[in-house]
């Protein structure tokens, strides 16, 4: 038995990693995976209902110290918990498209959300609240994935850390964008905490801030004004930083077809945390993608 809403994985296109630490961010939500609260009528799901009972009982238990806005209803969750609540999902795990994220915003909609104020909230404020929540998973969150799946809009984090709901559609910048599947998954917390670590090498505090921080930004701004030119150049610059810096980000195997794609101007860089998962690829126009794939057999799925 199904109730509630469906929430829709996501893409962080742009501020993977650099989110953390200020740069922007530009993420939007993808249709083609998503997942509900459910309850299990068969008992073959009861890994979910599991997983959801520990989050309930970090909830019971450090509730008054995460300073949410809005507190749970715990007994109702609980009881539901008892009837064989779960979330019925066909987003990936650990694949970088948001699966803990939607199961947040899920959880948040159903036991902590007011409908009534949906109009007053801003989402800096549920990407606080997001933040909390979701550090149970991951041990440390930006809240920007469940903000996604929960207000179900592009969501941008501009130079000043605001976050802003705005409009953009894939189709309308003309470019080929699609994701690889890696077949291979990944945690998410064992990477963020090495790209932290990472912060302990000074010339890569000082690579990272005048390198990274620079292309990322300049992909978003010269995607959302659809500057393809300034876009592409920006773009090489991130990817040429992750195949030096992020090494163990992409995933065993892709080093040299990410590298080599940039030859047939096609650009793969990494969707999330990377480790595995998906590979996000964009190119000038889908002539230009289909040709490459076609040649080195690859299939992929397109945004759009």
């Amino acid at each position: 038995m199904e109730f509630g809403t469906t929430f829709n994985s996501k893409l962080l296109l742009f501020g993977e990693y650099g989110l953390i630490y200020g740069a922007q961010a530009l993420a939007l939500p993808f249709a083609k995976f998503g997942g509900r609260l459910a309850f299990d009528a068969d008992g073959k799901h009861t890994e979910s209902t599991a997983e959801i009972r520990k989050f309930f009982d970090h909830l019971k238990a450090k509730g008054e110290e995460m300073n949410l806005h809005f507190p749970f209803d715990l007994e109702r969750f609980e009881a539901d918990l008892e009837r064989g609540l779960y979330f019925d999902s066909t987003i990936p795990r650990e694949y970088g498209v948001g699966s803990s994220g939607a199961l947040v915003a899920a959880l948040f909609n159903q036991y902590a959300f007011p409908a009534e104020m949906g109009h007053n909230l801003s989402p800096e404020i549920l990407k606080a609240n997001f933040a909390v929540l979701e550090s149970f998973f991951h041990g440390r969150s930006s809240g920007l994935d469940p903000l996604i799946s929960f207000l179900n809009k592009p969501v941008l984090i501009d130079q000043d850390k605001q976050v802003s709901t705005i409009e953009f559609d894939v189709q309308k910048t003309g470019m080929a964008m699609a994701l690889i599947d890696t077949h291979t998954t990944s945690a998410t917390g064992p990477l963020v905490q090495h790209f932290i670590d990472l912060f302990n090498l000074p010339e890569f505090e000082q690579a990272f801030k005048n390198q990274f921080v620079p292309a990322n930004n300049g992909c978003i701004k010269s995607l959302l004004t659809n500057d393809k030119a300034t876009f592409f150049q920006n773009l090489e610059q991130l990817i040429r930083f992750e195949v030096y810096h992020f090494h163990e980000m992409i995933p065993v195997g892709f080093h040299r077809l990410v590298s080599h794609a940039l030859c047939s101007k096609v650009y793969i860089k990494l969707l999330g945390s990377g480790g595995g998962g998906y590979l996000l690829v964009m190119a000038e126009s889908d002539d230009v993608l289909n040709s490459w794939a076609t040649k080195r057999e690859i299939q992929y799925i397109p945004l759009s």
